[in-house]
């Protein structure tokens, strides 16, 4: 196609007298094309070439697409598959096609403009996840490693809360949400967020958020209402996008941290600060001045704020077990295959079939654990007494390191008794309690005394008179220092020990 430039280069070369041949060899065109073009106008503009786009047809459906917010590339999908003219073109022109459209309406549609407001006092927290890879720590272990940041802001006074985790799953986000709630001593009416896993599962046909159920349902009980933003519409929660920044571009900056319990220390001083300090640029004052004007209108803080246990529903498996964070947790036997609701609170974990409470467990923060109480099983072991010997042993090796050690030292020494020892141990443990008989356990482990009789005796005594360690390890006779045969000594012999025990630590007690 000729160019202007090569236009002007014609008509300037035939000023100068040149042949039509001889532009034509210069500027590698037909003569006759040299001839054509001298004849027209310098300005001769040419004509465009009309051709008509594979996308021309779909300009309907584009505008109705475009309304509905989908993305350029589900488009080209839908445009592909249509029964009666299917999109054969390249997808770069497509792109090329919609992308002045959606610029035009980016710039042109009123509601595209962003309009800043500061919302009403104690009405809304915008909450949101800053992620800082290769963080600057410089304890060793720790260097390279991603700390993540939940950022909770209020619209009306700028009052801030930051707190570095190191994962952004649910429960982590509701401990957070909950920790502001405490520290405000109150709840604001509504909690913004965007489009976040953790809070919002999809849309549905109207376009509504469907709530995560651990979401929805700490809303109903803290009593605020959950906002979503619209997708792509980050500036609908923009006081807390820009605290976000304010994190990495004013804390972190500049900043190194020995370990995260030091990275703590210095943003809780640094939200001290910035919180009563310093001016907020939106409102010129520190943000501590509007919030009591806030706290006055946040809803009370429920009593279950204390001791949250977040929901999570899970079902019981044939083993009469349910799964929660890759560990299980026993149930009654007559619910196995029952959906149950699970409250996850800090150290413990109440499972719930409707309204009744069915099962309380410590929360185990390791990983692949299995959490049993044995009388779960009661039902059964009627007809399996092997499973209930079994499973009162692994009861009382999860104690701790030190009742494993014991419980396994027993049955290797008295493995023909192990069934009624095992019975008689977990029923000393649930009449004194876990504490009282793992101080027993430890004594009876110090003097190598292998059986429940002797965790018995021990229990006999009253507790001043029973043995502490630090006399067992200082003053017991010789006997204490030799180990037990393989055949233990006669229970007699440890009862005539605590017989002595007075004369021993010192003539009368």
């Amino acid at each position: 196609m000729l160019t202007f430039m090569d236009r002007s280069t014609m008509y300037y070369l035939h000023l100068k007298g040149w042949s039509a041949t001889e532009i034509a060899d210069k500027l590698g065109y037909h003569r006759e094309t040299i001839g054509r073009v001298l004849r027209e106008p310098v300005d001769q503009q040419v004509a465009p070439r009309q051709r008509t786009s594979q996308v021309d047809v779909f300009a309907p459906a584009i505008e109705t697409w475009l309304n509905q917010q989908w993305t350029v590339q589900r488009m080209i999908e839908e445009a592909r598959q249509h029964p009666d003219h299917p999109y054969t073109g390249s997808t770069a022109t497509f792109y090329n096609y919609v992308r002045p459209l959606k610029r035009a309406r980016k710039g042109g549609v009123p509601g595209q403009i962003p309009v800043r407001f500061d919302g009403l006092p104690g009405e809304l927290l915008q909450i949101d996840w800053g992620e800082v890879r290769q963080f600057p720590f410089t304890r060793p272990n720790l260097v390279g490693q991603t700390r993540y940041f939940f950022a909770a802001r209020l619209k009306y006074s700028r009052w801030m809360a930051v707190r570095f985790t190191t994962e952004m799953r649910e429960e982590t986000l509701l401990r957070c949400l909950i920790a502001v709630f405490v520290a405000l001593d109150g709840v604001p009416w509504v909690v913004t967020t965007d489009n976040m896993k953790t809070v919002i599962l999809g849309r549905d046909t109207n376009y509504q958020p469907l709530w995560h159920p651990a979401f929805a349902a700490c809303a109903a009980e803290f009593r605020f209402l959950p906002d979503a933003c619209t997708p792509a519409a980050g500036n609908q929660k923009g006081a807390v996008e820009r605290l976000v920044t304010f994190v990495k571009q004013n804390f972190l900056i500049g900043r190194t941290f020995h370990d995260d319990a030091h990275l703590a220390q210095e943003c809780d001083q640094w939200l001290q600060r910035v919180n009563t300090e310093r001016p907020s640029d939106a409102t010129a004052c520190p943000p501590v001045e509007r919030l009591s004007t806030e706290h006055a209108k946040f809803g009370p803080l429920p009593a279950v704020a204390a001791d949250y246990g977040f929901c999570d529903t899970v079902k019981v498996s044939r083993e009469s077990l349910v799964a929660i964070a890759t560990n299980h947790y026993s149930v009654p036997a007559h619910l196995v295959g029952q959906l149950l609701t699970a409250r996850l609170h800090l150290t413990r974990i109440a499972l719930y079939a409707g309204a009744t409470l069915v099962a309380t467990h410590p929360r185990h923060f390791g990983r692949n654990a299995r959490v049993v109480i044995p009388e779960h099983y009661e039902a059964f072991f009627a007809h399996k007494p092997r499973a209930r010997v079994m499973a009162y042993r692994d009861w009382l090796v999860q104690l701790n390191p030190l009742a494993a050690d014991y419980i396994s030292q027993l049955c290797r020494k008295r493995y023909a008794d192990m069934e009624p020892q095992m019975l008689a141990l977990y029923q000393v443990a649930q009449q004194v309690g876990v504490a009282e008989f793992l101080a027993a356990l430890e004594l009876a482990h110090d003097q190598q005394t292998f059986g429940a009789e002797y965790v018995q005796a021990i229990l006999a005594q009253p507790p001043l008179r029973r043995p502490a360690r630090a006399d067992l390890t200082e003053r017991l006779p010789v006997v204490h220092q030799v180990p037990q045969p393989d055949v233990e000594r006669a229970l007699a012999q440890y009862e005539q020990y605590v017989s002595n025990r007075a004369v021993l630590v010192g003539g009368g007690v």
